[in-house]
């Protein structure tokens, strides 16, 4: 966690994604687990995410003991339609976990005035954008939370491994315990 390629990674990742933390971890998929857990998903609660993705996307929530919420994808998005999102929201829903396909950028705001409204987290799945801009800023720099993914068939392979961002101090100091097993 502390070798020289990890700290020249970081400092290469921050000058694409400029965040307050951003910590490595083993896998994409570990990365999602990780904020899952930090998002205070426990038994019973619904995370709303995407039917059209990678395990990974959802196997934190199970492990958690939470429950993925599938909702539809926007006409021609690939992305969630925040419309139906919204239709899906129950009193047991604690997040919206907003996956961005194939680099494109999900409609972000639209999520976060309705996580604001409905007082449920938001955070990104952004295994597949690394690199992707939203409104002029970096995938990644707009929800408490942000994972990206470093598998063979990401835009940047490192063989594996994964990466979570926050401007959050609380959540990156729970973040920096869990990605080594808590």
């Amino acid at each position: 966690w502390k070798g020289p390629q990890t700290t020249l990674a970081l400092e290469r990742f921050r000058k694409v994604c400029p965040l307050k933390y951003a910590h490595t971890c083993s896998s994409g998929t570990a990365a999602l687990h990780i904020a899952v857990i930090a998002a205070g998903i426990g038994p019973g609660d619904e995370v709303i995410t995407s039917p059209i993705t990678d395990i990974g996307t959802v196997i934190g929530v199970i492990y958690q003991q939470g429950v993925p919420v599938f909702a539809d994808l926007g006409a021609g998005t690939y992305n969630l339609d925040p419309a139906d999102v919204e239709r899906r929201i129950t009193p047991k829903t604690k997040a919206i976990m907003v996956v961005h396909q194939i680099g494109m950028p999900a409609d972000l705001d639209r999520f976060l005035e309705l996580g604001r409204r409905k007082k449920i987290k938001v955070f990104e799945d952004a295994a597949c954008a690394l690199g992707s801009r939203y409104k002029g800023r970096p995938i990644g720099a707009h929800s408490e939370m942000a994972c990206f993914s470093f598998h063979p068939r990401k835009v940047i392979c490192t063989g594996d491994g994964g990466m979570i961002t926050t401007n959050n101090a609380a959540y990156a100091a729970q973040l920096r315990l869990l990605r080594q097993h808590g």
